[in-house]
C-alpha cells in the first residue's frame, strides 16, 4: 500500500469513528433526553460521571400519586399505564425546565434532585418553583384525563434541603445516578404527610428557597418521622413569586 493509499484509508477510518460515536451520542439524546436536562446528558457524554461520589447541599423533591395502587385495580391495565405515562410526561417536562434531574421512578412515584450533578445557586427556589408548578398542571392533566374517559388524580410533593452523598453507583458496566443519605430519607417521609394537591417542605428549604416562597400557615404541622429524634415543622407551601411561576 502507497503512502497516499494508507493516508486515505486512515482518513475513512477516522471518518467511520467519528460517525460511530455521533450515533451513539445521538442514540443516548434520544433515550435519555426526556429525563435528562442537558447539563447531565453533556456530563455523561464526556464522561465526566464516573464510578464514584461526592457530598453535597442539595434539595430533595419526591412526588407520589394518590390512590394509585387502587386504580391500578380498577382500570384496564393499558389505559392505566397511558394514564400514568400522560402525568409522568407534563411532569418531566415542568422538572427539566426547572433544571431539576429525575433520578428514579419508582411505580408511580418520582425521585429528583435540584442542585446536582452540577451546584445551583438557586436549587432550593427551583425546587419550590417546580412544585407549584406541577400542582397547577394537574388541572391540564386531568382535563385530559376526563377527555380520555379517566379518573381524576392528584398527587402529594414533599421537599427538604440537606446534604447527601451523590454520584453514580454500580459498576463499570451498569451504573445509576442516585443520592443516598438521612435527609433522602427525610424528604421521602415528608411526602408521606402530603395529601393530594399539597407541598409541604423541610424549614431547611423555606429558609433556603428564600423570602418569595408563599406558605398557608395553617397547614403547617410538627411531625415526628420514623427515624428523626425530635418534631420537626413542616410548611405548606401554596405559591411563588410571581417573577418565577410562569417559567
Amino acid at each position: 500500500m502507497t503512502p497516499e493509499e494508507e493516508l486515505s484509508a486512515l482518513r475513512e477510518e477516522n471518518a467511520q469513528l467519528r460517525k460511530a460515536l455521533n450515533d451513539r451520542d445521538e442514540f443516548v439524546r434520544r433515550t435519555f433526553g426526556r429525563f435528562l436536562t442537558d447539563e447531565v446528558l453533556e456530563e455523561i457524554l464526556s464522561g465526566q460521571l464516573g464510578i464514584g461520589g461526592e457530598r453535597r447541599i442539595v434539595s430533595i423533591m419526591f412526588c407520589d400519586l394518590r390512590r394509585s395502587t387502587q386504580l391500578s385495580e380498577q382500570m384496564d391495565p393499558a389505559d392505566f399505564i397511558r394514564m400514568l405515562n400522560h402525568f409522568f410526561s407534563e411532569m418531566i417536562e415542568i422538572i427539566n425546565a426547572w433544571q431539576g434531574n429525575i433520578l428514579d421512578f419508582v411505580g408511580d412515584e418520582i425521585v429528583a434532585v435540584f442542585g446536582a450533578p452540577r451546584p445551583g445557586t438557586f436549587s432550593a427556589r427551583d425546587a419550590v418553583v417546580c412544585a407549584v408548578a406541577m400542582q397547577r398542571r394537574m388541572g391540564a392533566v386531568n382535563d385530559w384525563n376526563r377527555e380520555n374517559g379517566f379518573p381524576e388524580i392528584s398527587m402529594g410533593i414533599g421537599l427538604h434541603t440537606g446534604e447527601a452523598i451523590l454520584g453514580n453507583i454500580g459498576s463499570e458496566t451498569r451504573t445509576k445516578y442516585d443520592m443516598i443519605g438521612r435527609n433522602v430519607n427525610l424528604a421521602a417521609r415528608i411526602q408521606g404527610y402530603t395529601a393530594g394537591g399539597q407541598i409541604l417542605c423541610s424549614t431547611e428549604l423555606l429558609y433556603a428557597a428564600g423570602d418569595a416562597v408563599i406558605i398557608n400557615p395553617a397547614g403547617a404541622m410538627c411531625v415526628t418521622p420514623k427515624g428523626i429524634l425530635e418534631p420537626i415543622l413542616l410548611h405548606d407551601v401554596i405559591g411563588y413569586g410571581k417573577q418565577y411561576i410562569h417559567k
